[in-house]
């Protein structure tokens, strides 16, 4: 009499598959609810790996600022106005350094001379790049929504 293996493979795919969703599940956390908004405004608070970051893969340092707190802007909105929130934390980033990703660093400056080339990547989807030229013109503070990375990728025009 010969056995047949098929329903056997068939529940143990099914059985992977539930253990491979449910562990998506963990690592990820409960699903937003039908009415919640998605994570793009910038706070002083996230939820890993939704925290925004910024990546300095350029050759000269910047600093990055703790919170945006300021009205209106989405990723890679630029202002001359400093966010002066209560208490803002700032973090002088070296080349080849980076943000952590636990915690929410909102914003990045380009100073007064420089010349970034910034690559943008949200969560999910939507990528872009800019570029912010200050050669004769102000400092900018640029934004970093909770749910990007911005990767500044050269620091000369």
């Amino acid at each position: 009499m010969t056995v047949s293996t098929q329903p056997v493979l068939k529940h143990a795919r099914t059985a992977a598959t539930v253990v491979a969703i449910g562990t998506a599940a963990t690592l990820m956390g409960p699903a937003p609810s039908a009415s919640a908004a998605p994570p793009t405004s910038a706070g002083d608070r996230c939820r890993p790996p939704l925290c925004s970051q910024t990546w300095n893969d350029s050759g000269k340092g910047f600093y990055a600022l703790k919170n945006w707190c300021l009205n209106g802007g989405t990723t890679g909105t630029a202002t001359i106005k400093k966010p002066t929130c209560n208490n803002q934390k700032r973090n002088w980033l070296k080349p080849g350094e980076r943000t952590r990703g636990t915690q929410d660093w909102d914003v990045f400056q380009v100073k007064k001379g420089r010349c970034f080339k910034v690559d943008f990547e949200l969560t999910p989807g939507r990528d872009f790049s800019k570029k912010y030229n200050r050669k004769n013109k102000k400092t900018v503070y640029v934004k970093v929504a909770n749910n990007a990375f911005a990767k500044v990728r050269s620091s000369t025009c």
